[in-house]
């Protein structure tokens, strides 16, 4: 896409954040647009911590892991004026909602610092594809709905992405683009 040098250029930092339910292709669609829009991006910590060191956690642990997501960020995306971020605190503020009934305080504050963030909210359109890390395959509208009201809540910029496969790509780098520009 060659809006992207034209946009960046003098610019402050800027992150796309790919968000939503899960198993609505928020993976997938982080590593396409980096690939497709030549910018960094940094994974989902959650998946790969949870990975590496199993899938129980407590309250404690979320918060903790909320820490660790924001610094990985940092690192893999560094202070390129624009990248792209699988997931972000809304994600984690809605999880531990959700699992434990509140979100500590310490998630929200930190939540509020992402000023920078502009989302591509993915729509839970799309097979619902089992993993072990994954709890609701019932829940993914819900879920959806509660992404939408956060990033409403806050103000920020957001299109929302539909579609199945190559399609689901095309909307999304447009998606990507409108935001780039306003």
């Amino acid at each position: 896409m060659s809006i992207v040098p034209a946009i960046v250029s003098g610019k402050s930092l800027m992150r796309i954040v790919i968000t939503g339910a899960e198993s609505c292709g928020k993976s997938t669609l982080t590593e396409q647009l980096s690939q497709r829009l030549n910018l960094p991006f940094a994974a989902e910590y959650a998946r790969v911590y949870l990975e590496q060191n199993g899938p129980d956690y407590d309250l404690d642990q979320l918060v903790h892991l909320s820490q660790l997501h924001r610094h990985y960020q940092q690192a893999e995306v560094g202070d390129s004026p624009l990248g792209i971020f699988d997931t972000d605190l809304i994600n984690y503020k809605i999880w531990a909602e959700v699992v434990f009934g509140h979100c500590p305080a310490m998630i929200s504050d930190a939540m509020a610092e992402e000023s920078s963030h502009r989302y591509l909210l993915c729509k839970p359109d799309i097979p619902w594809q089992p993993d072990p890390l994954r709890h609701n395959p019932n829940d993914r509208e819900m879920l959806y709905q509660r992404h939408l009201s956060e990033i409403q809540r806050l103000n920020r910029r957001y299109e929302i992405v539909e579609g199945v496969g190559e399609q689901r790509l095309t909307n999304a780098l447009a998606a990507s683009e409108r935001l780039l520009l306003g």
